[in-house]
């Protein structure tokens, strides 16, 4: 095993009968006169190819998903077992994600909490509110051209305004897209550009890190690149703390002259087929431009919707607050909670400012039953010695979910020790933008043993394919590590935005087993003993360095535009006893020119103003060269292989194998950086 043979026992259930995954076992019976006994029958109802349709039309009926009618078929038996071409899910039903959501509601009652940084400001939005607002900005988008399969993006921090585009948009059968502002100029024009939206929202400046960082030279970075493209009609700016500069020439107006856009048309709903695209999402550009994944709005909103009644136990009533970016999936389930009764806040800014504590402030204070954080967030409140249980009153939290890297047992222990309520229960789920929900996850009716995720995700036939093999033979249930897969199409499949794009879809996802198996992209193992999962990091060239995931490809795009570099390598480094995954930069330099310390300035400024601040590798060294394949590809996997464990394994298909032991020296790498200042970390 990769992990404690023995693991913990962290959490047991107080009373599985009274939760949301227990009350759907117990409809399935009454509905089909069954008799599912426990979770592990039920997940096989689930996937079974014989009752896999009942389960989908089950799920779209208790999670209360509404169309013109009550659907029969979710998914035609010829399609159960295959992913290409993508099936069509619930062919009968038209519905409109923006009708779901806002239909019926209470005008008076409170449906939103947004603040920012420091959560000091706290405003209460209510139904009605929330309502009159997207009527407005869909009336206003009418009247700018948008409709039916259009585009709108965002580069926005998760505010109240993004909210309501993104409602607006696909309340009329439009397209939506979000970016998160701190990524750089070039890294947002090389998503939007593919894309080719009508509207472009952005900010006049945003607050992150107690800074205010003023966006207004990106926006016109970002006009001039879009005034090209025939479909673009508006940069909208969003004011915060400057004042908006409108251009004509370049298109920009402030968001008060787009809204004057409105005539005072009621909202209406635009109800499409399933399948219709709602979202578009991206890849972190592993191997070239990012990927732009579309999802259906329907889909995801299922997805969410199952994941977080079902597994997190979201009642109604229940509140949520979910850090995150608008830049990946987990915005659009920040979207999909504010359909379960309670009320969810929104919230702008870092979670460490001005402590680390501003987030669970919250909780206390707005009596939040369900925290959704990353791994790295709770390892910081470890680290830094905080016991939140004992100094903030927690006790309203039921649920805390962690998503984006690897939850470790050290963590989760020091969850239940020192950290949060004991009767709290943690939830470490893995799945992916790309299938915009999860393959293995929690359980609120199962126990939790420390360092594992609890069982795999219901509706998903998540099994472990032998590394090893080519014909996905399952090694789930002997202890053996492998490789993360799915066995069966689920309802929020992407596709691939732009033509001529299946090529590429199949190599994404179906190049190492075939058409029948998804293939994730993870390493992973079941514990026999607790049938618990242990995520053993990825397993292709995705960087994941505390769970923000990104693309080498991006990484070279900066630095090999710089003089003197001839080459480079970017590759990401676990060893066994590494809590988490680091970057590292190998560069090669040109002919006559050296690697310096400025250099090596210039190299992570680059990165940092090109892209993130996060995109920035720890470590960056000079190497004499860099390994390729004989057909002319970076050698990725294999120096990250070498870097992780000490050794280099000669390969056949290696154009220059005398390149692969020079790489040895950084397993240790800590001792080579001190041992070589020039070369040290930024």
């Amino acid at each position: 095993m990769a992990s404690n043979h023995n693991p913990r026992c962290l959490w047991q259930p107080r009373d599985p009968s009274k939760t949301m995954l227990s009350k759907f076992r117990r409809f399935v019976n009454e509905r089909h006169r069954l008799d599912l006994k426990n979770y592990q029958e039920l997940w096989q109802y689930s996937i079974a190819v014989e009752t896999a349709n009942d389960f989908w039309v089950d799920a779209f009926v208790f999670l209360g998903l509404k169309g013109d009618v009550v659907p029969t078929i979710a998914l035609a038996f010829r399609d159960r077992e295959r992913f290409l071409p993508p099936p069509i899910w619930f062919p009968e039903v038209k519905l409109n994600f923006t009708e779901i959501l806002l239909s019926g509601r209470d005008p008076q009652r409170v449906v939103l909490h947004t603040c920012t940084e420091g959560g000091n400001d706290v405003q209460d939005v209510t139904w009605g509110q929330l309502i009159a607002q997207v009527t407005r900005m869909a009336d206003a988008m009418k009247s700018s051209g948008v409709v039916q399969g259009d585009r709108v993006a965002g580069v926005l921090s998760n505010r109240l305004e993004t909210v309501i585009a993104c409602l607006a948009t696909l309340s009329m059968g439009a397209i939506w897209s979000t970016s998160s502002p701190d990524m750089g100029v070039e890294g947002v024009l090389d998503r939007v550009r593919q894309i080719r939206p009508k509207l472009l929202f952005v900010e006049s400046d945003v607050l992150y890190n107690e800074r205010i960082l003023d966006q207004r030279e990106k926006n016109r970075a970002y006009a001039k690149s879009m005034l090209v493209t025939s479909e673009f009609t508006n940069i909208v700016v969003i004011p915060r703390s400057q004042q908006v500069h409108e251009d004509p020439d370049l298109k920009l107006v402030s968001l008060d002259t787009f809204l004057k856009r409105a005539k005072g048309r009621p909202l209406d709903f635009k109800r499409l087929p399933f399948a219709h695209p709602g979202f578009i999402v991206y890849s972190s550009g592993t191997t070239g431009p990012p990927k732009c994944i579309v999802h259906s709005a329907a889909g995801l909103l299922l997805q969410s919707r199952k994941d977080s009644v079902l597994h997190f136990d979201v009642q109604p009533g229940d509140n949520i607050l979910q850090y995150t970016t608008t830049g990946w999936i987990m915005w659009g389930k920040v979207i999909c909670g504010i359909g379960y009764g309670g009320r969810t806040v929104i919230y702008d800014g870092s979670p460490l400012k001005p402590d680390p504590l501003v987030l669970l402030r919250l909780v206390s204070t707005l009596r939040i039953t369900h925290f959704g954080t990353s791994a790295r967030f709770l390892t910081q409140l470890k680290d830094s010695g905080l016991k939140p249980r004992g100094m903030i009153d927690l006790s309203c939290l039921k649920c805390v979910t962690s998503t984006g890297s690897t939850l470790t047992a050290e963590v989760s222990e020091w969850f239940y020790d020192v950290g949060f309520p004991r009767h709290v229960h943690l939830v470490s789920t893995s799945g992916g933008t790309d299938i915009a929900g999860s393959l293995v996850t929690g359980n609120p009716t199962l126990p939790l043993y420390s360092g594992e995720i609890q069982c795999e995700t219901i509706g998903m036939a998540t099994d472990i394919a032998d590394a090893e093999a080519t014909n996905a033979v399952s090694v789930k249930h002997t202890g053996q590590a492998g490789e993360l897969v799915c066995r069966m199409p689920f309802p929020s499949q992407p596709t691939f935005w732009g033509e001529k794009t299946l090529d590429r879809y199949r190599a994404s996802y179906f190049e190492r087993y075939g058409d029948k198996i998804w293939f994730q992209g993870d390493f992973i193992q079941l514990n026999p003993k607790t049938h618990g999962f242990l995520m053993l990091g990825r397993s292709d060239g995705v960087l994941n360095p505390s769970g923000v995931r990104f693309g080498s490809a991006e990484i070279y795009e900066v630095v090999e535009k710089i003089p003197g570099i001839a080459d480079s390598l970017c590759v990401a480094q676990r060893r066994p006893h590494d809590r988490d995954e680091i970057v590292v930069l190998f560069v090669k330099m040109a002919k006559g020119h050296k690697f310096t310390p400025r250099l090596k300035s210039t190299i992570a400024t680059a990165i940092r103003t090109a892209r993130t601040p996060r995109h920035v590798p720890k470590y960056i060294f000079q190497v004499p060269d860099i390994p390729y394949t004989i057909n002319g590809k970076k050698i990725e996997q294999a120096v990250k292989a070498i870097i992780s464990h000490g050794k280099s394994k000669p390969n056949g298909a290696v154009a220059n194998p005398e390149s692969f032991k020079y790489f040895e020296r950084f397993y240790e790498i800590e001792k080579l950086a001190q041992a070589e200042p020039v070369l040290a970390k930024m």
